[in-house]
This record gives structure tokens, C-alpha cells and sequence, in this order.
């Protein structure tokens, strides 16, 4: 239950009707705990017995549950009521929910006649809770204007001027009505100039409208707390440049009731008390009494920019500053710095990034990171890079220079920007402090919105390059290449070396992610350099251009043709080409326990599999798998105990009892996983086990889209593809070899492709299509593929045709 005296006088769920009961109830209620003595000399002063008369209300009163409290001779009132909670939402700046509580005038339903005090009390309670209404509807209205909604702000001025149960406005109310109903335009603006002027109030002329600016985003909770401050506060706004310190200004000074200045640094010097000389008598002749002339409860100023008061007016500060902690001051007062406070303050306010919550334009705070001056930059339709274009060109060449080069970084290494710029530890480190203050980093020297400044660099062709190479120089090689590839046209015989080594490195990390195409193609633009030689042919062969890796490795003279490297990746490249012979004599030439040492044992195990001789290719394959863990590369190693658990398999074992414990370590290795699991389908479909197999197969997909291993998973289809057309199921499996031939656009795996498209063609019936496979194949030198291609193409015409899936 709760008491209504707002518009009406109930208890909501209660037929009690008794106007004088209900009365008696909101005095509590409003009052608080009050002897029984008070109450019946105020409700009943002309009474014979006023004490009785109040034990039979209160006797109605005991007839609502918990709504009394009675303790000796006081009475408290234990029920909410309307009134008393709109007034503690108003005190507390809970402002919607106060106003959604006035639901009209205090008591204005009473037909009961009052005694002189009762009536007086009601009359004073109504004006006093209607100003305290019309104060938060201000309020509201304030931080409407702030938002830049100059209609919503004037439609709450209005229902504040017009406001049931209010008295006419008074000196103070008339010009933050007038001020928020000019905003708008309203009708009513006229009514208060009117007014104000029979009672002698300046206001703003008419012609100095207040236009809204771009709409203020964010920043309600700071707000909110700025307009809260109680007489006597001194509040603190900090942050970086950009993020909006004076903003937030504007708007205060758009909800109006406010009184903003600006530092004048050119006037230090010819004027003491020069920033807050529209506050001041003139001539002011010492602080004390600049301090004296600021000290009124209804003044609240706010200063921008801490830095540039004058030196006069930063002493009367600190002055207020002190009188306030002591709460012996009675103005408030505000102050903005890109810098914490000097001293303390009753509260300080910290200004950063927006969240996303506050801007909620789409894909608006990705663009610009939350950064104030860019989202603000964004919704007036700017290009993004002059939001900070102006101040970057501004910079001295150092911090610029830093800045571009930071630009360049997702995620900037703090190192080789400093190694980049040869500066010192403690030069870098001020610089970086600066980029902060300024509001065009964070701390970590991230640049807020960097591609819109990378979009501006490429514009400026040569000095976009040559900043990429300046960083490619000095960033480690996992993350140099893409400087590398901006700066190409830079390049310095002195770079060859160390590009070389970071394109190989680049292009291995392409192979490991089941991308050899990508890294052919980066490798094909480069130089024939030797150093890359081997890297390229790895590239090549990832990509099923076995014939081609073969030629750039023959390409080699000594020393480079005689490395242990070149040996391993020659062998491979002979091996996979059906040259089992050459292959095996050639890694018998590569001696040693590094990471060729393992690359020569896997071509033997290979050689040993392409002829059946299972037990060598086992040995091999262990071999190779050592080797690898010796090196300390975990996904080769498992990798080749995949293998291992094949030739098992083809030695008599189960595939369960070879694979499972092996897929059960490789979990967490999405591609070495996924090719094992496609290794275990194969020998699955070896045993006629095509159900399991076909799950095997299944449960490869994740694994392989998980590690963007593009060639294994055209592998896997191709293997479901041919699960199901060995049994006959010849549509599932050319929808199958279909979504292989998506896979492998671009990735230049002739190998593999020629296997899909030659299955395709046989499936489709086109004679002429196969052999021109065949033919295509046989030029890359994949003459054991179409051997083995031509025994399917046989084996699956002997078999009858399948009703199902076709």
C-alpha cells in the first residue's frame, strides 16, 4: 500500500475514505514522528477533547496494516507516500522518477474545512513541493538542451512555467525558464520576457538565441553529477585532450543556470583576474576580495582549461578550492585541465573513451574508438582524419614522426618504434606522455582510429613509404612483412638479407595455416634471391606444383644447391612427383638431427609408402616424428605419428587402436588434428568401415575451418567425395568434389585440384574433360597421381550402380 496526496488523497488498495484520517496520515507521513500532543493541538485546536479526537483516527488508522508505528506518546507514519518519495528521488537527482510521481498539486482534493495552522501547513507544503517540481523539471529540461534536443527542453520548460500547485516564477526561475524556452523557440518565451521585464529581470535579448550544437554523446552520468553539486563544491573535470572537457562545458551552458569562462593566457600579463573578470567588480584589489565578490550560493561557474587562467585568478581559486573543502564557501564552482587537481576538490571527474552504449550510431564507435572529438567529428559528416589532422600537423616533427609511426601499428611494439625514431628511453617516453595529454593515443601509444590516419598516409605516397620501412627495420620478422610489402619501392641493397629471411619466415607461417597459394604468390613477386630458394619450393609444394618446386631448387649453384635444406625440400619435391628412386638417394645425402635431418627421414617414410614396403615406411616415419620433438616442434612431430599410426594400420593394426590415443593429444592442434583425422577416415574406408569413416571425416570439418587450413579441408571433401563414389553414391559425391573446387580457387594446388576435377569429369561422364585432366596433371609431373587416378577410374567402373544418392 501507499499514500496518494499528489492530484488525489488515498491509500492505494485501501477503501479507507475518511478525508481528516488520510490528512492525519500524510502529516506523518511529511513530518515525521510527532507526539500525540502536537497533533491534536494542530488538527484539533478548538476541540473539547483534541487527545480523544485523535485516538478515534488513529483507530481507523490501526485498521491499515503497517501503517503506523506507535511508541509511548509519538506517533510515526510507517506507509510510503507520493509526496515524500518524489522529494527524496528530486534530492537524490533521480529526476525521471520524481517527476513521474507529481501527479498534481499536494492535497488538492480536500473538501474538509482546516484549522488555521493545518491549513497554512497544507498551503506552504503544496508551493514547496511544486518548486521543488518545477526545480527538477529545469533540471531535466538543462540536460535536455545539453543533449542538443532544444524541443524536448523546451516542452519541459513549459510544463514547468505551467505547473499545477506553483506559485508564478520568481527572479531566479525566470531566466532558466526564458533561457530554455528561447533554445526552443517556444510561445511561452515571450510570456516570461514579459514577465520578467514588470519585475525588472535581465535576461538575454532575443536576438542572442543560444543555437544548439552538433548533439552531445555520452556523457549523462558526468552530467548529471556536475548539475548535482550542492552549493560550495569545487568540482574538477580531467583528461586528455579530445575527450571532451569543453563539451561538456557547452552543454552545461546550454542547460543553462550556468556561467562558462574561458582562460585568457594573452591577457596574463596586461590584466590580473583577466579569466574571471566577468564575475568581478572593477577595480579588484586583491584576492581576498575577488574571493568575496564569488562567494554566492546561487553562482555556479565553470572555467576551461586550468592552464590558461591567469596567475591572478588561479590564487582566488585555490582559495575557493580551500574555503570549499571546509565548506566554508558558498558559490560552485567547476574547472576543466587536461591534468589532475593541484589540490584537493569535493569532486573530481576523470573523462575518457565513450562506451559503446553511448554511441549509438552502428559500427560508429568501432570507426572511431570511443574518441569524443572523432565520434563528434564523424556526425557532423567530417573525414575522420580531420579530427585530429589539424593538431597532428601542429605537432614538432619528434611527436609527429612518433605519432605517424604509431599510426602504422594495430598494436604498436613500443620497442622498434623507439629503435625506428633512435631515440632514447627517456625521450621516447616523453614524447609518448605528450601524444597522451593530447589526446591522440592512449597509454599503450594505440592511435585512436589508426586506419582513417593510414588512409590520410597513403595519400602522401613517398613519406607513407618511408615511415613503413623505417618501422620494417626495426620490428621483429613475424611482424615486419606487411611494412616491408608498403615500403617495396624503398628498398636498399642493405635490406635484401633480412627481407628474405622475413618473407620466409612470413611464408612458412602461411604453409603451417594450410595457405601455400598465399605463400607462392608472395614469394613468386620477390627477387630470385637464393636465400629463398627453399622457402618458395616449400611454398610450391604446399600448393601441388611439385614440377615447379622441383625447377627452382635445380635454378641453385653451390653453395646453395649442396645445403642441407635445398637436399630435404629436392627430395620432397622428387618423392611427391612418384620419383621414389631419386628421392630416397638424394635425403640419404642430408645427415644431421635439425629440422632437414626430420624432412629427409619423412621423404624415406613417403618413398616406403608409395611402395607398400609398410614396416620401412613405419621406421621412417618414427624417425622423422623424433626428430621433430627433438626440435621441438610439437605439430610436426604429431603430425608424423600420424604417419606412423597409418603404416600400423597397413601392418595389421586396428585403426582405433593406432589412432585414438593420438587424436586424443592432438587435441588442441585444429590442423594437425583434422589431417589425422582424415588419415584415420582413410584407413577407416580401407577396413569398409565407410559409416565410421564418414564420421571421422565429419568431425574433421570444425578442426580444419578452426585452424583456416584451406587445403586440408578441400582434402577432407575430396575424401568424402570418394568414400561415396566407390560405393556408387555419385551425386553426394560430385557435390563433395564441388565444395572441394570452391576451396582450392587460388590456392594453385594443381595436384589437387586435378584429383577433384578428374573425379568430377568421370562422374559427369565426360571423357574428354578427364583426359584433359590427365594431361594437365601429367605436365606438372603428378604422373603417380594419374596412375593412381586411372586404377579408381577402373576399379569404380566394374562396380554396379548405387540406387542411393544419385
Amino acid at each position: 500500500m501507499r499514500l496518494r496526496t499528489l492530484g488525489a488523497l488515498a491509500v492505494e488498495g485501501s477503501g479507507l475514505k475518511r478525508e481528516k484520517v488520510l490528512l492525519l496520515l500524510a502529516y506523518l507521513c511529511l513530518e515525521g514522528p510527532q507526539p500525540r500532543r502536537r497533533l491534536a493541538d494542530v488538527f484539533w485546536p478548538e476541540a473539547a477533547n483534541p487527545m480523544n479526537s485523535l485516538a478515534q483516527h488513529l483507530v481507523h488508522l490501526r485498521g491499515l496494516p503497517g501503517s503506523l508505528h506507535e511508541e509511548g506518546s509519538r506517533v510515526e507514519a510507517a506507509l510510503p507516500c507520493d509526496a515524500a518519495q518524489m522529494r527524496a528521488a528530486a534530492r537524490s537527482g533521480q529526476w525521471q522518477e520524481a517527476v513521474s510521481l507529481y501527479g498534481g498539486p499536494f492535497l488538492e482534493s480536500l473538501t474538509i474545512p482546516l484549522g488555521g495552522d493545518l491549513e497554512e501547513w497544507v498551503y506552504e507544503t503544496r508551493e514547496a513541493l511544486a518548486l521543488e517540481m518545477r526545480g527538477t523539471l529545469l533540471t531535466l529540461g538543462g540536460q535536455t538542451a545539453a543533449r542538443g534536443n532544444t524541443e524536448g527542453a523546451g516542452a519541459l520548460a513549459a510544463r514547468a512555467l505551467l505547473l499545477p500547485g506553483a506559485p508564478p516564477p520568481d527572479e531566479t526561475e525566470l531566466p532558466r525558464l526564458y533561457h530554455l524556452l528561447n533554445l526552443s523557440a517556444h510561445p511561452l518565451a515571450a510570456q516570461v520576457e514579459r514577465d520578467a521585464r514588470t519585475l525588472g529581470v535581465p535576461l538575454d535579448s532575443p536576438s542572442a538565441r543560444i543555437v544548439a550544437a552538433a548533439p552531445f554523446v555520452g556523457r549523462a552520468a558526468e552530467l548529471g553529477q556536475l548539475a548535482a553539486l550542492s552549493p560550495g563544491s569545487f568540482g574538477w573535470v580531467s583528461g586528455p585532450g579530445g575527450m571532451g572537457k569543453t563539451a561538456l562545458l557547452e552543454a552545461l551552458n546550454r542547460a543553462g543556470g550556468w556561467q562558462v569562462l574561458s582562460g585568457r593566457p594573452e591577457a596574463q600579463a596586461a590584466q590580473p583576474y583577466a579569466t574571471l573578470a566577468p564575475l568581478l567588480p572593477h577595480p579588484v584589489r586583491s584576492a581576498a576580495e575577488a574571493l568575496s565578490a564569488l562567494n554566492t550560493p546561487r553562482l555556479k561557474v565553470a572555467i576551461d582549461d586550468w592552464d590558461s587562467v591567469d596567475e591572478a585568478s588561479r590564487e582566488v581559486l585555490t582559495l575557493v578550492a580551500r574555503q570549499a573543502q571546509r565548506q566554508e564557501f558558498g558559490a560552485v564552482i567547476v574547472v576543466t585541465s587536461r591534468r589532475h587537481p593541484p589540490f584537493e576538490v569535493r569532486a573530481h571527474l576523470t573523462l575518457g573513451l565513450l562506451n559503446p552504449e553511448d554511441v549509438p550510431q552502428p559500427g560508429l564507435h568501432a570507426l572511431t574508438d570511443g574518441h569524443p572529438t572523432l565520434v563528434g567529428a564523424a556526425l557532423r559528416g567530417q573525414p575522420l582524419e580531420l579530427g585530429q589532422g589539424a593538431k597532428v600537423r601542429a605537432l614538432p616533427p619528434e611527436l609527429r614522426d612518433t605519432f605517424l609511426l604509431l599510426a602504422l601499428q594495430d598494436h604498436p611494439d613500443l620497442r622498434a618504434t623507439r629503435a625506428a625514431l633512435n631515440l632514447h628511453a627517456d625521450a621516447f617516453a616523453r614524447i609518448l606522455s605528450a601524444l597522451t595529454v593530447e589526446g591522440l593515443t592512449g597509454e599503450t601509444g594505440r592511435v585512436y582510429a589508426a586506419a582513417a590516419i593510414r588512409h590520410y598516409l597513403s595519400a602522401i605516397y613517398v613519406q607513407s613509404q618511408l615511415l613503413h620501412l623505417r618501422l620494417a627495420r626495426a620490428l621483429p620478422p613475424e611482424a615486419a612483412w606487411p611494412h616491408y610489402t608498403a615500403a617495396r619501392d624503398l628498398w636498399e641493397e642493405a635490406d635484401e638479407t633480412r627481407i628474405a629471411a622475413v618473407a620466409a619466415a612470413r611464408a612458412d607461417a602461411l604453409i603451417r595455416r594450410g595457405h601455400p597459394g598465399e605463400a607462392r604468390a608472395l614469394l613468386d613477386g620477390l627477387p630470385a634471391w637464393p636465400e629463398l630458394a627453399v622457402p618458395h619450393a616449400w611454398a610450391l609444394l604446399g600448393a601441388g606444383q611439385y614440377a615447379e618446386a622441383l625447377r627452382r631448387l635445380d635454378a641453385l649453384t653451390p653453395p646453395h644447391a649442396d645445403a642441407p635444406a635445398a637436399l630435404a625440400a629436392r627430395a620432397t619435391a622428387l618423392v611427391r612427383m612418384g620419383r621414389h628412386a631419386e628421392a630416397t638417394a638424394l635425403a640419404g645425402r642430408v645427415i644431421g638431427t635439425g629440422a632437414e635431418g626430420a624432412q629427409a627421414a619423412s621423404v624415406l617414410a613417403h618413398a616406403a609408402r608409395i611402395r607398400e614396403s609398410w614396416d620401412e615406411a613405419r621406421r621412417y616415419s618414427r624417425i622423422a616424428a623424433d626428430l621433430w620433438q627433438l626440435n621441438g616442434d610439437e605439430e610436426q612431430h604429431l603430425s608424423e605419428l600420424g604417419f606412423v599410426a597409418l603404416a600400423r594400420v597397413r601392418l595389421g593394426v586396428a585403426p582405433a587402436e593406432a589412432f585414438d590415443a593420438l587424436l586424443e593429444r592432438a587435441k588442441g592442434l585444429p590442423s594437425v588434428r583434422g589431417t589425422m583425422l582424415v588419415n584415420y577416415a582413410q584407413m577407416l574406408g580401407q577396413h569398409d568401415q565407410w559409416e565410421q569413416a564418414e564420421a571421422a571425416l565429419l568431425e574433421a570439418v570444425p578442426e580444419l575451418k578452426t585452424a583456416g587450413d584451406v587445403m586440408g579441408l578441400a582434402s577432407l571433401f575430396i575424401n568424402l567425395g570418394v568414400s561415396l563414389h566407390l560405393r556408387g553414391h555419385l551425386k553426394s559425391a560430385a557435390d563433395y568434389y564441388k565444395q572441394a573446387l570452391n576451396l582450392l580457387k587460388g590456392t594453385g594446388s594443381i595436384r589437387t585440384l586435378g584429383f577433384a576435377l578428374s573425379n568430377l569429369s568421370e562422374i559427369e561422364g565426360d571423357l574428354s574433360a578427364f583426359e584433359d585432366v590427365m594431361e594437365m596433371l601429367e605436365r606438372a609431373g603428378q604422373n603417380e597421381l594419374v596412375a593412381s587416378i586411372r586404377r579408381n577410374a577402373q576399379l569404380v567402373a566394374r562396380l554396379p550402380p548405387s540406387p542411393l544418392h544419385s
